[in-house]
């Protein structure tokens, strides 16, 4: 047991060593791998070239990634990545939540600043305001 531990500190100092002063694993490098992961065990199903050439360039990026030195621009990389990531899943978020609403409220676009508004479903003609704004919006709903 004494050996094994010496091993693995042994193993962990030369790991510290070699990561030093790189940028290491952060969300963008472990969602491709996990995509990478997908996209392979796809890969066994569809073979296809597109999916075959994915299933190596994922890989290599995303070691690129950890591997590299240069912080500042992974750093505006990951942000970047993030705020997509983010607007997608708001994006379905949001669509999850009209398909359930449907029958009980609408949803209108503020056509100043492009923020969702939400409505309650009574015929008429509605004066809105938006939260984000304070636009007045005026909606009619039949």
């Amino acid at each position: 047991m004494q050996n094994f531990i010496e091993k693995y500190t042994m193993l962990k100092a030369k790991y510290d060593k070699l990561m030093e002063g790189r940028h290491g694993v952060d969300s963008l490098s472990r969602d491709c791998l996990i995509v990478w992961f997908i996209v392979g065990f796809l890969n066994g199903f569809i073979r296809s070239r597109i999916v075959a050439i994915a299933s190596l360039l994922l890989p290599l990026f995303a070691l690129l990634r950890i591997f590299s030195t240069n912080d500042v621009k992974r750093a505006a990389e990951t942000r970047k990545y993030l705020e997509l990531r983010n607007n997608a899943a708001e994006f379905f978020k949001i669509s999850y939540r009209r398909i359930k609403e449907r029958k009980t409220h609408k949803y209108y676009k503020c056509k100043n600043c492009s923020s969702y508004l939400r409505v309650k479903r009574k015929k008429g003609e509605h004066t809105v305001v938006c939260p984000k704004c304070g636009k007045e919006i005026r909606v009619k709903i039949r």
